[in-house]
């Protein structure tokens, strides 16, 4: 009977613990880690995919004075602190200006953190400032945030 007894209260603990686990891992795939969303943009921009942290748009500036906007929001779904690492687009172009910032116009800089569960919305705007005399020139408006885990 005392085995009996054992058995009946070990049950109880098992499933409590596998249904723990379950709903752990249910949690964790729900989860997306950093991503982008909320896109706002120009009319001049074709927003093609946006999956992850990768963005896919075509852009076009026509004339002196054109410039585009893509304004997102920087969401960490995840369940640490997530700190930016790198902050790489085409900053010394003497055709194009280029400028990738908070939406408030802040710089974004190396060892800017953003809490779990919290966004920080990013702006980039692009403007054709100076007529192209170049005939190779390449329009480069690629850019990139690297990010990684606070410890």
């Amino acid at each position: 009977m005392n085995k009996l007894k054992s058995v009946v209260l070990v049950i109880p603990i098992v499933l409590g613990i596998i249904g723990f686990n379950y709903s752990d891992i249910q949690t964790l795939k729900s989860k997306k880690g950093i991503y982008y969303d909320n896109f706002k943009y120009t009319d001049n921009v074709e927003l093609i995919k946006a999956e992850g942290t990768d963005i896919n748009y075509n852009a076009s500036l026509i004339n002196v004075g054109d410039y585009y906007e893509i304004v997102f929001d920087v969401i960490n779904d995840s369940n640490v602190d997530i700190k930016v690492t790198d902050c790489i687009y085409n900053k010394d172009d003497s055709y194009i200006n280029y400028e990738l910032t908070y939406s408030n116009g802040q710089r974004i800089n190396s060892g800017d953190i953003i809490k779990k569960g919290e966004s920080k919305r990013i702006k980039y705007y692009v403007s054709y400032d100076k007529p192209i005399v170049e005939e190779s020139y390449e329009v480069d408006s690629s850019f990139s945030i690297g990010y990684e885990q606070v410890l």
